[in-house]
């Protein structure tokens, strides 16, 4: 289960942004998960909830996770491409197969608030 080592990657850049804004307490944990990121949601739910922020200055705060599309983009014509709407895997515009991914494939946190 790859997720616990992803919130344990997570929970130490909460960490690091509550420091840096002098928070004692988490109220909110904004989470982005790709949708190509190969992260279960489900997993990384009960990961961050049952055993990472238990004990720690986020306890019983909310936890909202959004899922971000995989998008790329054509280096051949800078057309900016949903992959869902691709039918093959080169640019619908240009048919160039030259193409790199922007967004959907990470997780990340997105915010954290907190007093």
């Amino acid at each position: 289960m790859h997720e616990h080592g992803i919130g344990r990657e997570l929970w130490a850049v909460i960490e690091e942004q509550a420091k840096q804004n002098n928070l004692t307490k988490i109220t909110k944990i904004s989470i982005v998960i790709g949708k190509a990121s190969g992260i279960e949601k489900e997993l990384l739910v009960h990961t961050m909830k049952d055993h990472i922020i238990p004990q720690t200055i986020a306890t019983g705060c909310e936890l909202e996770f959004t899922d971000e599309n995989l998008t790329a983009q054509c280096n051949n014509c800078k057309e900016k491409i949903e992959i869902h709407k691709m039918e093959t895997i080169f640019c619908p515009k240009c048919n160039s197969g030259d193409i790199s991914i922007i967004s959907g494939n990470d997780v990340f946190v997105k915010s954290i608030e907190g007093e």
